[in-house]
This record gives structure tokens, C-alpha cells and sequence, in this order.
């Protein structure tokens, strides 16, 4: 998966989507009203994961590297 192609309209998308779903939720009651705040919650969460893969493969794609989505560092430490 190239991460540096993910569109941040997309991303925006899903934040402004999940948002809207959770504002919703809040005001009905109910199995629907927490169905909404859940898919809101997860859409929201889901934006931000990809707005934070986007800021870290733009730092390393800057600098020539490959983006690494799992390491925190590469500290030559043990």
C-alpha cells in the first residue's frame, strides 16, 4: 500500500461523515441513535489513523525514505 497516494479528500470525507454520524446519534434514542455514535466514533478514529499515516509518510518521503508505519524509531540501541 502506497501511503503516500491515500487522498486527503477522502480522509476528510470519513472525519466530516463521522462527525455528522456522532452529532446525530446524540440526539436519538435507542438501538439507532448508539448504532450512529458508533459508526461516527469508528469513522472519526478511522480519519485520524489516516491523517497520522499521511503526516508520517510525508516526513519520510521528504527525506528519500521509505514510509515504516510500525516503528517508533530506528535507534541503533539495544
Amino acid at each position: 500500500m502506497d501511503i503516500r497516494r491515500t487522498g486527503t479528500t477522502a480522509i476528510a470525507v470519513m472525519l466530516a461523515l463521522g462527525v455528522v454520524a456522532l452529532m446525530t446519534g446524540v440526539g436519538i434514542d435507542g438501538f439507532f441513535g448508539g448504532m450512529l455514535q458508533g459508526a461516527g466514533l469508528a469513522l472519526v478514529l478511522l480519519g485520524v489513523y489516516g491523517l497520522g499515516m499521511r503526516h508520517r509518510s510525508d516526513r519520510s518521503a521528504s527525506r528519500g525514505e521509505e514510509p515504516e508505519a510500525w516503528l517508533p524509531s530506528r535507534d541503533d540501541q539495544r
